[in-house]
């Protein structure tokens, strides 16, 4: 990521402040939980911006707060209520920054995607430069353009401001007020830059990379965009969460050590390897612009040195959309260019060549050359010509020498996604305050402590640590703080903890399983400090309201003053068994059986509840896949898919194990086959085929970011949409137009760890047709039923039939061929 001349040789690393409050993925620490708490020791940030900087000295950094403890905004739930209180927050990170990791912040940001203030800005460029950081640039608002016409009115606001950050800005809006006050591209070296300061969004297949190659030369050649930066650097975080793998490079299993593509970062490298910051970019008709048959070319010059280097992107519209904004649609053809070179640059008789194709799929859906080096051009008669293939990514420089395709010191460890079980922590062997291994805080925030620290304990524990409602990026709190560990395909376990409440708390500790990211649903046990308990889906509303869907609740002794109790749960298809402090609360309760999430711990409000042992193990007789007849379990040409019920608990079987390729074909992966319509009609089935990436009727069309996170209609690529790809619950599994039938449904979302298409998102619920609902594709009205959890199997892609004839159970059926 870092290592210039490597792999990404990252220019800008932009980190969070972290602020006690869910942020997309999880919460991050503050550094300051209340007013009169300090720690520069807290979350992965500092060690992030560290090892940033010993790789790149010259690495620009930049942080940005997505959420703020309560207390910043005077206990109010509005930052910029208290503009002094809220700067003087974020010159203490700086301060950290500076005093304990001796990094000074180039760029500071506001408050992610959500209001900026003019007066605060203001106060906060006062307080910086009063206390030493008066090259610390302020970004605003990192969100939408009318930050704009904010400081069109305001001239003290815009003197404060260093340049604008957009979020996901289009290349066909107008942003002319922007560059009407002075910001973006206008002929004069100095002025006050317009960055794309959050892009992509994007599943780091070869269409996040393929997408982020076009945004940074489009950016520029469109709008004047002089910087793109790529939210997520690294998605190291459950599937499960949100946005999975939607980042520059992906590192999901800590136990495998295993990473994964990395398309997005050689997209990078294209233009990071060959340029630096303070680089001139040419402007447009003058070195950059649009080519004749689509794409765009960007070149940057450098004034002291004389270097200089071309970049050239031509990705066709089905691979040039990253998540969002949407693309207009366009038309790429392949093209020979020839670039004439302007008298004033040095004469070079030769010129490296750089080259990635990400559309030369093949029928694996790989691509052959990705930042591969090409023999060096030769200049001839003052100019260079070069062919531009659709799919290429294209970089021709000065700089013969340096740059490099790195390769990792130790080959990248196979992967297995299947989580490690048992589960057990004591929480002994981690640094003081950081989080402990798999923990992934949700809401609240979680640290390691000592025990009874101001009586010198030395046992370590696990402490909740925000003391009020945060102010918020998206939810603060519906559900009490809590933190998730494993798999979302997890459904039978049991989960253990000793917990121990804060002395006089009539709050709750609480333990649950197949949980959310924010607790919305999940087989709930808590136990309050007067007794009662609850079995409930979904965790305890912050209101202390009673959850709406309580399976039992009783009463049992009052748990010891501020002293550790077990507590345990397990849940096994349909029924839970629990119990607390030793004690069997109850057995076999009947439960939702259908849904499947994380093992969870948490707390009903914001109290310093402590675990000081946690523990998660498989339950019941399910974690053993029951496999598919023989002759189902290997696909052949010919042979037909189906769907039934998916096998549960994060197992893999061979029948149901499928990968969405990057030309957005459906592979069955062990026999290596793809599915297939015949043609375009309704009711047509699909069926297996030799894999071929230039064959239409093995295409399907859906959102390659989106479907992993939620379901999303899948479609024959060439029906405009309107051809779905819908299953039964009779097993079969067809192309679909019109008004689904009972049991039917056409929206699928992928689980990754097992390579399943299910129809069953990350709450639980199923897309099974409502009465009242319509199929039509197009229509944007969601087909899911949302009153409750699911409460039977969800269904998967595979070859195998279900038979529902006895209550949907899951018999296999002949194979059809």
């Amino acid at each position: 990521l870092f290592k210039p001349n490597y792999g990404a040789s990252l220019q800008i690393l932009k980190v969070e402040i972290g602020g006690d409050s869910q942020s997309t993925d999880g919460t991050e620490s503050s550094h300051m939980h209340s007013a009169d708490d300090l720690d520069y020791h807290r979350g992965y940030e500092w060690w992030l911006l560290q090892e940033a900087k010993k790789r790149n000295p010259e690495i620009k950094t930049y942080g940005l707060s997505w959420a703020f403890p309560g207390w910043v905004g005077g206990n109010g739930t509005w930052p910029f209520d208290h503009p002094d209180l809220l700067a003087n927050y974020t010159l203490m990170w700086l301060k950290g920054a500076r005093s304990e990791y001796n990094i000074d912040i180039d760029y500071i940001g506001i408050w992610n995607e959500r209001s900026a203030d003019g007066r605060y800005v203001t106060i906060l460029r006062k307080v910086l430069d009063d206390n030493g950081f008066n090259k610390t640039m302020i970004v605003a608002k990192d969100g939408d353009k009318s930050i704009c016409d904010e400081m069109a009115k305001d001239p003290a606001y815009k003197a404060a401001v260093g340049a604008v950050g957009l979020h996901y800005p289009s290349d066909y809006e107008d942003y002319s007020t922007c560059r009407n006050i002075g910001f973006g591209v206008n002929g004069i070296r100095g002025g006050k830059p317009t960055w794309s300061s959050e892009e992509s969004s994007s599943h780091d297949d070869l269409n996040g990379g393929a997408c982020w190659a076009r945004i940074i030369m489009a950016h520029f050649v469109l709008q004047g965009f002089t910087s793109s930066i790529m939210w997520n650097l690294v998605g190291s975080y459950f599937h499960g969460t949100n946005w999975d793998a939607s980042s520059m490079l992906t590192a999901q299993e800590p136990w495998t050590g295993n990473y994964g593509d990395m398309s997005p970062l050689w997209a990078t490298a294209h233009t990071t390897q060959f340029t630096k910051i303070g680089w001139d970019m040419l402007e447009v008709g003058s070195g950059s612009g649009s080519l004749p048959k689509g794409g765009f070319y960007v070149t940057y010059f450098d004034p002291e040195s004389k270097n200089w280097t071309l970049t050239i992107s031509k990705i066709s519209y089905e691979h040039a959309s990253c998540t969002r904004p949407p693309l207009p649609p366009f038309a790429t053809a392949p093209e020979t260019v020839t670039f004439e070179l302007a008298a004033s640059l040095e004469k070079r008789s030769k010129l490296a060549m750089w080259y990635s194709n990400f559309e030369n799929f093949q029928p694996d859906g790989s691509v052959p050359e990705i930042f591969v080096r090409k023999p060096d051009l030769e200049v001839k008669d003052g100019s260079i010509t070069i062919e531009v293939p659709v799919g290429a990514v294209i970089t021709i420089s000065t700089i013969l020498d340096g740059p490099q395709k790195g390769e990792p010191a130790t080959p990248i460890p196979e992967s297995n996604a299947t989580f490690p079980l048992p589960l057990v922590d004591d929480f002994q062997s981690y640094d003081v305050p950081h989080e402990a291994k798999y923990w992934s805080d949700q809401i609240g925030s979680w640290e390691v402590h000592y025990e009874d620290e101001s009586k010198g304990g030395s046992r370590k524990v696990m402490r909740q640590m925000t003391p009020r409602l945060p102010i918020g990026w998206t939810d603060e709190g519906t559900y009490g703080p809590m933190a998730v560990v494993g798999m979302s395909e997890w459904r039978d376990l049991t989960v253990k903890a000793s917990f121990r409440l804060p002395k006089d708390s009539v709050d709750a500790g609480c333990i649950a399983t197949r949980a959310n990211l924010l607790w919305s649903v999940g087989t709930t046990l808590c136990a309050y400090g007067n007794g009662t308990w609850l079995l409930s889906e979904g965790g305890p509303p912050i209101s202390g309201a009673r959850p709406s869907t309580v399976y039992a609740s009783g009463v049992a002794a009052a748990l010891p003053a501020h002293s550790w109790v077990d507590i345990e749960l397990t849940t096994v298809e349909t029924t839970a068994s629990a119990s607390l402090g030793g004690s069997k609360l109850f057995e076999d309760a009947k439960v939702d059986g259908g849904g499947s999430g994380f093992a969870l711990f948490g707390t009903s409000h914001w109290t310093a509840t402590e675990f000081a042992s946690i523990a998660v193990d498989q339950a019941g007789p399910h974690w053993t896949p029951s496999p598919a007849p023989e002759h189902c379990a290997k696909g052949v040409e010919g042979s037909q898919l189906h769907v039934r019920e998916c096998v549960a608990n994060g197992l893999v079987a061979d029948d149901q194990v499928f990968e969405l390729l990057p030309n957005y074909a459906l592979r069955h992966q062990p026999s290596g086959l793809c599915a297939s319509v015949k043609h375009l009609t309704p009711g047509i089935p699909v069926v297996l085929k030799k894999c071929d990436p230039t064959d239409d009727y093995q295409m399907f069309g859906y959102s390659y970011t989106r479907i992993r996170d939620e379901l999303v209609p899948v479609w024959a690529k060439g029906s405009m949409g309107v051809l779905g790809l819908t299953g039964d619950k009779s097993g079969t599994l067809t192309l679909h137009l019109g008004e689904l039938s009972e049991g039917q449904w056409n929206r699928w979302m992928y689980f990754p760890n097992t390579k399943q298409l299910r129809n069953v998102n990350l709450g639980g619920h199923l897309d099974l047709h409502a009465p009242s609902a319509s199929s039509n594709m197009s229509h944007t009205q969601p087909l899911l039923k949302r009153n409750a959890r699911a409460t039977s199997t969800p269904f998967c892609l595979a070859l195998c039939k279900a038979d529902d004839s006895s209550d949907g159970a899951a018999h296999l059926t002949e194979l059809f061929v």
